[in-house]
């Protein structure tokens, strides 16, 4: 049994209203996500469907990113008011870092943990570099937590000092 919280179900239901026209299915879904598996519910492939992939581009100087979020990872973006441009911010950060640092970005798997903006929570960005190009690169989210999220067999980037 698990219980979503009312500001999560607000934003989730916000959502949905510019996805799905019809009223009665709107009540069904908000009745569900407040009912004590709105958590469970929330999983279901029915609902992530709602939540349409979104690719969003980072542009840095004489590189394109091509950032591919997932369906499951924008509901859980929606659910917790987690923005496109928080997303930006932190993997822009990572690339930064990374530059400074001189560390090549290769293809394979990478965790960002660290914070958008002094003040948000600490978010882990999980991304997968599935190819590197001259002029393009593409990055795929695989998972996007609050907090500290496992980072194993990755490559992990602590952007907290």
């Amino acid at each position: 049994m698990s219980v979503l919280a009312d500001a999560e179900i607000r934003r989730l239901m916000k959502f949905l209203r510019g996805q799905i026209a019809d009223t009665e299915k709107l009540a069904f879904i908000e009745d569900e996500l407040r009912g004590e598996f709105g958590a469970e519910y929330l999983r279901e492939s029915e609902m992530v469907s709602y939540f349409p992939n979104k690719t969003i581009e980072v542009s840095m100087p004489e590189t394109i990113w091509k950032l591919r979020i997932i369906s499951y990872t924008r509901m859980r973006m929606t659910q917790r008011g987690i923005s496109d441009e928080e997303i930006i911010r932190l993997f822009e950060k990572f690339l930064r870092f990374c530059a400074d640092e001189n560390q090549i970005i290769t293809v394979g798997a990478y965790t960002i943990f660290g914070k958008a903006s002094p003040r948000s929570l600490p978010l882990t960005l999980r991304i997968d570099v599935d190819e590197i190009d001259e002029n393009e690169s593409q990055a795929h989210t695989i998972t996007i937590f609050v907090g500290r999220g496992d980072a194993r067999q990755t490559v992990e980037i602590n952007l907290i000092s």
